[in-house]
């Protein structure tokens, strides 16, 4: 009777240890999502865990180690009753094969039970560290995300030779558990601070940061030698060309490659930043305007270089604006303002440089705003005109045709000409409209010429990059063709040569247009970046000499070599060449010798209205 009532009690006594214990773990469970919720940092949270299983384990010592992914070792999480200079032993740890329990726990992404230290061949390099605290056995485990990257290992350390149980098995399971949600915790809360003030696509300080990093450089800086604070602040000249012909995944790519050249560039103090889009900025720490330019240089000539993307080989130059404090505002947003305003004067010189801000450019900003709002203005109300420049066969001295050329005349502030308002266009977007427009207007032109009896077989008209690759470029060219009756091959779509540079795309566009009947000029030649091998694909029929080639024809003779090449070529490919810009006799002869065929330029005419073109067409066939 009495070992009956012995063993009642040695089972009431075990299952209320189990009671216990397992009431201790919830309440630990809830109290560690509590901690999460209250924002404890993540070493808190960690030592709480430990704490928690020693509780209820049989005299273990907890410790859990982080992944440093960065150098493949161990890094100290927390074990809050081991011994200092043991954790940091074990810290020191590479997770690789046979380095103890955790590092090969952590290789092998499965738990290791060594309930002998001094026997396992694990320990063979370690057991005597072990031995010094005590220390015979040791149970890891591995802590692995839903893709099985290992986030920290979980470890218990006794003081005797000890094997897990089935119940130390579920414990260290359930811990494991517990441990990976802490970590995704606060992996996801990192994340979410980091894109708080990081470009999540480089990696770089945002506009936000940036902004702050500058203010607080400005609250720290003291006069030093003359040093200064400098903001840089740049955009990708052919970036949007790019983007728009070979997508934005590619550019992604090139914006990272371009955010890892620009980190090797700078020191230690300064920093970049992604602003958005393809645009960056810079704070230089302590510098002088030399030093400046120095850096400026070095950046720019790095950004130069060519960029090798999928096995394509891609130029981009930058435009790079430049203000200095105390020199040029005392606050973050004036100096980025500034060094934008510089940028974008920059720009308007045809980019790849570098300028320093001056106070007069701010008065061309505001112009510049008040341009655009005219501009919209001019869009609604159909506020332009068209002039014509005659096309002259050189051998016959007859007119083959004329380009259409819009102009735009304000009502108060006067003309305004086409590279002050074009470019503002293309930026905004109303040049889709606005050459909507010029095709549409020229082509009535035409129309009407011919059906007067002037001897006018084309008309050319220059589309924009924007325009080439809409979608539907092809249907409205040929609702134009219908609504103005005139025959196809009368018009001649105008286009640059760097609008080529997405090969494929191009010639579909340019098959889909010639399919049509109308014929496809290439303008500015020699100017852009295509591959002279991709001409003989494009279904094209004249190439244009760009008149920087023409303007020096007859004083260099690299411009005579390179307008010589071009003829040839266009010749070998049985292409008619045009030569713009011709303004002399000397360079009319030039061409006459190499057999060009076509020319314009105000040795002939400049542009000129439907009426005085009336005029020099009967006056050239007098």
């Amino acid at each position: 009777m009495k070992s009956l009532i012995d063993f009642y009690k040695t089972l009431y006594s075990k299952v209320q240890s189990e009671k216990t214990t397992i009431e201790t773990l919830v309440n630990g469970q809830s109290s560690v999502l509590e901690m999460l919720a209250n924002g404890s940092s993540l070493a808190a949270v960690l030592d709480r865990i430990n704490l928690l299983i020693e509780k209820v384990s049989n005299e273990g010592f907890c410790s859990i180690f982080l992944v440093n992914k960065s150098d493949h070792h161990l890094m100290f999480g927390s074990a809050p009753s081991l011994a200092k200079d043991f954790y940091e032993y074990i810290e020191e740890l590479p997770i690789e094969p046979a380095v103890g329990s955790c590092g090969t726990s952590a290789f092998i992404k499965r738990p290791l039970f060594v309930s002998n230290i001094a026997e396992d061949p694990l320990w063979i390099e370690y057991k005597e560290k072990a031995f010094e605290y005590g220390l015979k056995s040791c149970w890891s485990i591995p802590v692995c995300d839903q893709m099985q990257n290992v986030l920290a290992v979980f470890a218990m350390y006794f003081r005797y030779n000890h094997h897990p149980s089935e119940w130390d098995i579920k414990l260290m399971e359930q811990t494991v558990n517990l441990i990976r949600l802490v970590i995704l915790h606060f992996q996801a809360e990192d994340q979410i601070n980091f894109l708080k003030f990081h470009d999540e696509l480089t990696g770089l300080p945002n506009r936000k940061l940036f902004q702050e990093k500058v203010n607080t450089a400005i609250n720290l800086y003291s006069i030093k030698q003359g040093k200064m604070l400098a903001v840089l602040y740049f955009d990708l000249d052919q970036f949007k060309l790019i983007n728009d012909t070979l997508g934005h995944k590619f550019g992604d790519i090139l914006l990272k490659e371009v955010a890892d050249r620009l980190k090797s560039c700078i020191r230690d103090n300064d920093i970049a930043s992604r602003q958005g889009g393809d645009e960056f900025s810079l704070l230089l720490n302590n510098v002088s305007r030399q030093e400046v330019t120095i850096i400026t240089a070095r950046i720019h000539d790095v950004l130069a270089k060519s960029f090798t993307i999928d096995d394509r080989e891609i130029f981009v130059t930058p435009s790079i604006g430049i203000s200095l404090y105390p020199v040029d505002g005392d606050s973050a947003e004036e100096l980025m303002r500034k060094a934008d305003i510089a940028m974008n004067q920059v720009k308007k010189e045809e980019g790849n440089n570098y300028q320093f801000y001056e106070a007069i450019w701010d008065k061309k900003t505001n112009e510049r705003l008040l341009l655009e709002n005219e501009l919209r203005k001019a869009v609604e109300k159909k506020a332009f005109t068209l002039n014509y420049q005659p096309i002259i066969d050189i051998s016959s001295n007859r007119i083959k045709g004329v380009e259409a050329l819009i102009r735009w005349n304000h009502e108060t502030i006067g003309f305004i000409p086409p590279d002050k308002f074009i470019p503002i266009a293309e930026e905004t977007g109303l040049i889709v409209t606005i050459g909507e427009w010029v095709l549409t207007t020229a082509c009535y032109q035409l129309k009407e010429w011919q059906e007067s009896g002037l001897p006018l077989s084309t008309i050319s008209v220059n589309i924009s990059i924007r325009q080439f690759y809409q979608p539907n470029l092809v249907p409205m060219i040929a609702d134009i063709l219908a609504e103005t009756g005139i025959d196809p091959i009368s018009l001649t779509i105008e286009i640059t040569e760097s609008m080529t540079m997405d090969v494929e795309k191009a010639t579909t566009i340019l098959k889909n247009l010639k399919s049509m009947g109308v014929k496809i000029s290439i303008d500015d030649f020699g100017t852009g970046y295509s591959s002279l091998s991709y001409l003989k694909k494009f279904p094209i029929d004249y190439l244009k000499i760009d008149r920087s080639f023409i303007r020096d024809i007859a004083n260099s003779k690299d411009d005579e070599n390179i307008a010589t090449a071009i003829l040839l070529m266009g010749k070998t490919l049985g292409l008619n060449v045009i030569a713009e810009g011709v303004e002399t006799r000397e360079q009319l002869g030039i061409l006459k010798n190499h057999n060009c065929n076509e020319a314009q330029g105000y040795l002939f005419s400049k542009p000129i209205t439907d009426e005085e073109l009336k005029q020099f067409v009967t006056k050239l066939s007098s």
